[in-house]
């Protein structure tokens, strides 16, 4: 129970902390790569998947419309309108504007089936695809087309932030992830390339997006599809949208699993990219960044209970134990009480805990043949 208890924590170890801080200290060893400005003109399709986006998708529009474009890309926005019964399509069709297409589905397919119906359609040398609540920087346009100027970059990957002010618990404990996370994705681009895309931002060369299967993540999907042409994803985090975190802790929960679920499926379609052997740095990160930390709730389930095992082997087993049982008791009593949240580090274990446990359902849900294909957004309000 020893050898399983720390065998465990040295895991979890270079998982969480270990990784991270190796990709960040190897990076500041490999050469800065330049960006230059794109030196022409590209045709660049901006795709909106949209559901029930009523709320939002004429702020997105406007704010879309506004991003700087000195390099006068020609842009053109097309909003995928999937299914709604709350009038998105009815806003997109009022504002009448002239870079705005509107496609409609024929009912509600899913996200994933609306996109692979309009992909094809498309005629830029870039595809950007960006979510109908992420409101953009100015530079966002830029940031992301620019890159495509060296030949070997597949697809772009944009910044993602969270307001830690305007959060609750949750989103601080949620924003210190995304600020560590960026963190990574700036290093991994040093080195072997990003390993996948998050799906509020990200470009992509046309020829290069292919078809999503059934119950895979759209954005892991699309985007690593770059790295097995031969390409890589480079990152602009200049291209930045900050995301709204819900403080419902059970809507977030389902969010998460489904995440897990599909991003599962969609790696083990490129699992071989997880070989270091054949693709060096980005095998190695891809493996530990997506793969190995989806086995970090496997781990902590056995930190658990070889403590639980080793508890009357002295005072450090003893105060382990003790600590691990008081922090599950601790995470339980704030998710049913929203106030316990505010306690000190209450609010980040319980952000914690909760990642880990959803990616654990997400891979039991994947593991017994589940699969995701409906499902209604995340949203405030």
């Amino acid at each position: 129970m020893v050898f399983v208890f720390w065998a465990a924590v040295v895991f979890l170890a270079y998982v969480i902390f270990g990784y991270g801080l190796l990709v960040l200290g190897l990076s500041q060893l490999a050469p800065a790569r330049r960006v230059s400005v794109t030196a022409k003109p590209l045709e660049v399709d901006i795709l909106i998947p949209a559901h029930n986006e009523a709320a939002c998708i004429a702020d997105k529009l406007r704010n879309t419309l506004e991003l700087r474009n000195t390099q006068e890309h020609a842009v053109r926005i097309i909003v995928v309108d999937d299914g709604s019964t709350d009038g998105t399509a009815e806003i997109v069709r009022g504002l009448a504007l002239p870079q705005v297409e509107l496609v409609e589905t024929p009912g509600r397919l899913g996200k994933l089936a609306a996109m692979n119906l309009v992909v094809p359609q498309l005629t830029g040398d870039i595809v950007i695809f960006m979510d109908a609540n992420a409101m953009l920087a100015p530079e966002t346009l830029e940031a992301l087309v620019a890159p495509f100027a060296d030949p070997e970059v597949g697809g772009v990957c944009g910044q993602i932030s969270v307001n830690a002010k305007a959060a609750g618990q949750i989103g601080r404990a949620e924003a210190l992830f995304w600020r560590y996370d960026q963190a990574m994705k700036a290093a991994e681009a040093r080195l072997g390339g990003v390993c996948s895309a998050q799906g509020s931002i990200y470009a992509m060369r046309r020829e290069l997006v292919p078809d999503v299967p059934p119950g895979a993540a759209d954005d892991f999907y699309i985007s690593v599809a770059a790295v097995e042409a031969g390409y890589r994803l480079d990152f602009a985090p200049d291209a930045l949208t900050e995301e709204v975190v819900t403080e419902k802790a059970g809507k977030e929960m389902g969010r998460r699993v489904r995440s897990t679920e599909m991003g599962w499926r969609a790696l083990m379609r490129y699992r071989a990219l997880m070989n270091p052997l054949r693709t060096g740095w980005y095998g190695w990160q891809l493996l530990s960044h997506k793969g190995l930390r989806r086995m970090a709730p496997f781990a902590l389930a056995l930190v658990f209970l070889s403590n639980l095992f080793l508890i009357d082997q002295g005072w450090f087993y003893a105060l382990t134990g003790l600590g691990q049982i008081a922090g599950y008791v601790l995470v339980a009593l704030a998710w049913a009480v929203p106030a316990v949240r505010k306690l000190p580090l209450v609010g980040a274990g319980m952000f914690f805990v909760m990642g880990n446990l959803a990616m654990f359902l997400g891979l039991v849900r994947y593991w017994q043949g589940r699969e995701s294909s409906l499902w209604t957004p995340v949203r405030e309000g």
